[in-house]
């Protein structure tokens, strides 16, 4: 199959509420489209999306290079293996050094070419094991006023796991967490998103207030993951890593005590078939892995889904709840979420599923 057709598209999706992020609040979230057509008559769809506060490359920075690429993708032969995902795209790209989110998107429409090719979903493409549904955390945020209710409209949606994003104050985190519990406590796990914000003293202090039974782990809750294991004994609360695993080697992860679950984010990390080898190697240490959002739109999570739906071993709840934020969304249909999962989509996007209205292609 040869690629014989490549188009970038840009987007801005207004959104619901403001979302506030890293020295930054967004009001709507941009990103890009690559659209690839084969001489055999298929096409595929990626999703390009750096994070502000998080990816490591800006949305221009972004721009740039797939402008770039996409002159060079188009005659390019896809080689069959690389649906494999076991290191054929590095060896096709010959080890081009894409940014994540560029990286990710064009490995989702050059996967999505070969899945159209033979009418089956990314998933079914990539693995034999493909999993009907795959179970979404519910995301919790906002003033403690409003948990009781937003915690009890999550549950009656059927969602069993609960993501709660606290602040830089680990005193109205504990605040927080009692709300939570109050209504969710024997009918849903609940872990909380820190993103690094506290020191290490204010996170053992705020660990021990409110008891190791409270929460089932702790996302990032400060920078030195050197202390990690000194911050589990004290607290006996199991960490999970996100924003530090772009700095730190699996081995460097695997030998950091407490740590027990991964929270991977595939537009950030750098792709699809990186992703996957970080799956397969926390399979070989019995760490747990979440596939998480970088709040792209349904065509991303969509990608995501599937790859979530591709585990062959226990995977936790997925953190994709975060499509409630966006007004208008990419595809003709969003990504439904019913009694707290998404069904993972039987075939790979085409055309008729996005809204071009909402695309500005690039020239």
């Amino acid at each position: 199959m040869k690629i014989i057709s490549a188009v970038v598209y840009q987007y801005s999706l207004e959104l619901v509420q403001p979302l506030v992020l890293r020295g930054a609040t967004l009001n709507n979230r941009d990103g890009l489209v690559l659209h690839l057509k084969s001489d055999e008559g298929s096409e595929g769809f990626g999703e390009i999306a750096p994070l502000p506060g998080f990816s490591r490359e800006t949305l221009d920075e972004a721009r740039d290079q797939m402008l770039a690429l996409r002159f060079a993708l188009c005659e390019q032969d896809i080689p069959e293996k690389i649906r494999k995902l076991n290191g054929a795209f590095d060896q096709w790209l010959e080890n081009s050094t894409l940014t994540p989110s560029v990286r990710f998107g064009v490995e989702a429409a050059v996967l999505g070419l070969l899945a159209n090719a033979k009418n089956v979903s990314l998933g079914k493409l990539t693995s034999k094991q493909l999993h009907p549904t795959v179970r979404i955390a519910g995301l919790l945020s906002g003033p403690a006023d409003t948990l009781a209710t937003s915690t009890k409209n999550l549950l009656d949606e059927g969602f069993t796991e609960l993501k709660l994003k606290v602040g830089e104050d680990p005193g109205e985190a504990v605040n927080k967490v009692k709300i939570v519990n109050d209504v969710a406590y024997g009918k849903a796990l609940l872990h909380l998103d820190v993103n690094q914000a506290w020191d290490f003293d204010s996170a053992v202090a705020f660990g021990k207030e409110i008891g190791c039974a409270a929460v089932s782990y702790i996302e990032e809750p400060f920078k030195d993951t050197t202390r990690i294991p000194e911050f589990f004994d004290e607290t006996l609360i199991p960490v999970a890593l996100d924003e530090s695993i772009q700095c730190l080697t699996f081995d460097e992860i695997r030998s950091i005590s407490g740590v027990d679950i991964l929270v991977l984010k595939p537009t950030i990390l750098g792709g699809i078939e990186r992703t996957l080898a970080i799956i397969d190697q926390a399979k070989s240490c019995a760490i747990e892995v979440s596939i998480s959002s970088s709040f792209e739109s349904s065509l991303g999570i969509s990608t995501l889904v599937n790859l979530a739906g591709t585990s062959p071993h226990n995977i936790t709840a997925a953190g994709l709840n975060t499509l409630k934020w966006f007004k208008n969304d990419i595809l003709n249909t969003p990504v439904r979420l019913e009694n707290g999962a998404i069904t993972v989509n039987q075939r790979a996007i085409l055309s008729k599923d996005i809204n071009f209205s909402l695309l500005r292609e690039l020239k």
